[in-house]
């Protein structure tokens, strides 16, 4: 895993894109790319590629992984930055797998991409989307979840376009997904949602 310096200042940038907007988000890549915890040639490359996207407001990194790996195989994935994007977390965030991740530069920029489009273009994330192969099946949040209201609506919205996908994800945002059936919004048909332990939503 990182080391502890360099985990609490990718802790901290995570902070910032899940709520700061593109110019502070900007200052603090470029603050980061300056810094002596990431002088190496990866991080360096990866930063610069966040900052483009961040100016563009355009992807720079793969946005949903189409090719699966050993754990998913075949399975289309979407992740977003862990911790930062889990309202519900509970005990679970002291040993989330998804941490380790933050040793390799690209795959935090990866989360850290798809955690900026979330909230600032999620049209990009609906082009990407609209380019799964049929009826894949698809796993929503390997690593993160549902920040938001807006992240369910928009998901729920998004997966009903595609009647032809499976899609599936674990989630322990309760409260949001509660309050989005309590308001009478759409559940796709097509999405099964997997309760997953380890929350802070003991009235659930």
């Amino acid at each position: 895993s990182p080391t502890a310096q360099v985990f609490a200042a990718l802790q901290d940038l995570s902070v910032i894109v899940q709520t700061g907007q593109p110019l502070q988000i900007a200052d603090a890549l470029a603050a980061a790319l300056c810094s002596p915890l990431f002088t190496g040639k990866a991080w360096q490359l990866n930063f610069k590629k966040l900052i483009a996207m961040v100016e563009t407001n355009r992807p720079m990194f793969t946005v949903i992984a189409k090719t699966g790996n050993s754990k998913l195989g075949h399975m289309a994935a979407f992740s977003t930055l862990p911790g930062v994007t889990c309202p519900g977390a509970g005990d679970c965030l002291s040993h989330c797998y998804s941490f380790t991740a933050h040793r390799y530069p690209a795959a935090y920029a990866r989360q850290f991409q798809n955690a900026y489009l979330m909230r600032f273009n999620f049209r990009a994330i609906a082009d990407d989307f609209a380019t799964l192969k049929h009826a894949v099946d698809f796993r929503l949040y390997v690593d993160g979840d549902y920040s938001s209201a807006k992240d369910v609506e928009q998901w729920q919205d998004l997966l009903a376009t595609r009647q032809d996908v499976k899609a599936y994800g674990y989630s322990k945002s309760f409260a949001l997904l509660v309050d989005h059936n309590a308001s009478g919004k759409a559940w796709a048909s097509n999405y099964l949602l997997n309760i997953s332990g380890g929350h802070n939503a003991s009235a659930y």
